[in-house]
């Protein structure tokens, strides 16, 4: 399944930001967003790039301390 997540880049919290696109032609429908970011994550760092930053704890998905929101 092919899906392109938006995400917010900003270095630092002084720093000006963006968003940017990263289309994944890998996702499995079973997987969860976790999964999607840590798949983009292993892609990014193939290829030489910063690795998103996100807040986790149990991925399970119960205490809510996932910290990202999805719109």
């Amino acid at each position: 399944m092919k899906l392109t997540l938006t995400i917010w880049r900003q270095k630092e919290s002084g720093s000006k930001g963006k968003f940017v696109s990263y289309p994944m032609d890998n996702v499995n429908p079973e997987m969860s967003m976790l999964e999607c970011l840590d798949v983009l994550n292993e892609t990014l760092a193939d290829r030489g790039e910063e690795p998103v930053a996100f807040e986790h704890d149990c991925r399970e998905g119960i205490c809510g301390s996932c910290g990202f929101m999805i719109s």
